[in-house]
């Protein structure tokens, strides 16, 4: 008998261990949220306990036992807290739910650590708290069964209503974190006309093919108030000409940049228009004018086009560099077309009426490729206007029905705007996905009535 009850303390002591052991790791268990972390930990847990339980109702299986069930009702708090707290502040965090299930185990281990020292439960009162723990198992098991059930009717019942208008907002009262709300629900059909419209706004009033030239603008001014900078604080020695061919190479490398962000721009309009309207229609040859108009009205426009030409298919140093300390005067940091090589580069150019190559010949001296880009950009965004009048005959229209969408809000609310793109609102789902609608083209949308004439 004594040699039984010393084998069952080395079998509670071996059970003391493992949960012990599991209980110090709790902290490398997946999951960021609560309710990943606490399933997580529960089936890992089982994993560690079901294979060695055994149908014997001794102080060992009680133990291990009661920590399944002690992790298990841990795990069910936090569920159902989880599902049941609307304020982000009130709900167990990843870290206040690891401390609530390894105290839920410290409490189970702390009283058959005493066995160990105080000698082991008597039979019955094993059995008792075996049919106690096998009660409250199966009781959290309904709990977390009806839970299931119930949020699985709620997903299902949200799943016939994807779509609709978010409200985006803050309510110190309510939460810390943004308050997402759905303001009404929108058919498929309603839900398609709506996201077509903003996008077709957002695509003309975003011009991201004008943007990209103003960025790569940006860029070779950039490039060039370094070097400007550079020589100023004497941070390049005049004879340093690995150096200076390193300047060369970055101010080259951004013209050829901006250049083909120019080319990108016209190549880019045509191809939109012909997907859109197809080729040889009114809307293709309406949009060929404006770039053969701006050609022929640009000296800067029609030869910062053939530079990238130059520079990608001739000489890739077809301009010239200023960039120069002088001992009085303000230092110098230019760069110049080459007239005499583009002249050369071009004679071989035909049906091009608005090139006008003799105008080279007539120059007196090599332009300056900054004020070329200078003297161009003001003439940029009025021929992006004229071409969106083309691109977007309908902005009108969507924008209308843009302001259609706005009135489904209640008047004076305050927050961003959003579509549903599918279910959610659920305890399982708080947050559906969405696509936020940027302000700027809502702005856009509730004051643009249409093209002038």
């Amino acid at each position: 008998m004594e040699d039984d009850n010393q084998e069952e303390l080395e079998r509670v002591r071996s059970w003391v261990d493992r949960l012990e052991k599991f209980a110090r790791a709790l902290g490398d268990i997946d999951g960021d949220s609560a309710t990943d972390f606490a399933n997580n930990a529960l089936e890992a847990l089982q994993a560690v306990v079901m294979p060695h339980v055994v149908a014997s109702r001794t102080p060992a299986m009680l133990l291990a036992l009661e920590a399944v069930v002690a992790v298990t009702q841990a795990t069910t708090d936090v569920i159902v807290d989880w599902a049941d707290t609307p304020d982000v502040r009130d709900r167990y965090s990843r870290a206040t739910a690891h401390a609530h299930l390894k105290a839920a185990l410290d409490d189970v281990l702390s009283g058959s650590k005493r066995w160990l020292t105080e000698g082991l439960p008597a039979t019955d009162e094993v059995e008792q708290r075996i049919a106690g723990a096998a009660k409250q198992m199966q009781e959290a098991m309904e709990l977390l069964g009806k839970l299931n059930a119930e949020l699985e009717a709620q997903d299902a019942e949200a799943a016939t209503d994807p779509y609709g208008a978010i409200l985006i907002h803050l309510d110190p009262s309510r939460s810390d974190a943004p308050i997402f709300e759905k303001v009404c629900s929108l058919t498929d059909d309603d839900d398609k006309r709506y996201r077509d419209a903003y996008e077709r706004l957002r695509k003309m009033l975003d011009s991201e093919l004008l943007g990209h030239i103003s960025d790569e603008s940006d860029r070779f001014l950039d490039q060039l108030v370094s070097i400007l900078k550079d020589l100023q604080d004497n941070r390049i020695g005049i004879f340093d000409e690995d150096a200076w061919d390193e300047q060369r190479r970055q101010v080259r490398s951004a013209l050829i940049s901006f250049t083909s962000a120019l080319q990108s721009h016209e190549d880019q309009t045509l191809r939109a228009v012909r997907e859109t309207f197809a080729r040889k229609t009114p809307q293709e040859q309406a949009v060929l004018a404006l770039f053969t108009d701006l050609k022929t009205t640009s000296f800067e426009y029609r030869w910062l086009l053939k530079m990238r030409d130059a520079l990608l298919h001739g000489d890739i140093n077809a301009f010239k560099y200023d960039f120069a300390a002088r001992l009085e005067g303000e230092n110098a940091v230019n760069v110049y077309m080459d007239r005499r090589y583009m002249f050369e580069f071009t004679k071989e150019e035909r049906g091009k009426p608005w090139l006008k190559r003799d105008e080279l010949e007539n120059m007196t001296s090599d332009p300056s490729v900054l004020d070329m880009i200078k003297k161009l950009q003001p003439l940029m965004g009025p021929l992006q206007e004229k071409l969106d009048r083309v691109l977007y005959p309908d902005a009108g229209v969507d924008a209308a029905t843009i302001r259609e969408f706005l009135a489904r809000y209640p008047e004076g609310a305050e927050g961003y705007r959003a579509l549903q793109n599918g279910p959610g609102f659920t305890r399982r789902n708080m947050c559906p996905p969405l696509s936020p609608l940027a302000p700027r083209v809502l702005a856009f949308a509730d004051g643009f009535q249409g093209w002038e004439d």
